[in-house]
């Protein structure tokens, strides 16, 4: 698989993974020499430096976006309502019995 598609890959699931709860917006820039910077804030275009992945996590899903040139790739994941849960839950909420013999 790609590099770039792989490595977008990595970072989504782990962004997936933190169960923090917290909002939050950074990106990471990979140089062509293989250093990486991290900005807390959301970056825009790497200018032809480096592979740029903006990840933005909160309440309502995770969404990285990778640009490396004229490439780009989005991973998406939208978090499903609370009631959602509760409501198509794997446990039954009701319980049927035999009827009563008089």
């Amino acid at each position: 698989m790609d590099t770039f598609l792989l490595n977008a890959q990595r970072i989504f699931d782990v962004a997936r993974a933190d169960g923090s709860g917290d909002d939050s917006e950074f990106a990471l820039l990979i140089r062509p020499d293989g250093g990486v910077q991290m900005f807390m804030s959301g970056a825009e275009g790497s200018g032809g430096s480096g592979v740029l992945y903006n990840v933005k996590r909160s309440s309502r899903g995770v969404r990285v976006t990778g640009q490396d040139g004229g490439r780009r790739c989005e991973l998406e994941e939208v978090a499903q309502p609370r009631f959602f849960c509760e409501l198509l839950r794997d446990q039954p909420v009701y319980s049927i019995s035999a009827p009563l013999l008089m």
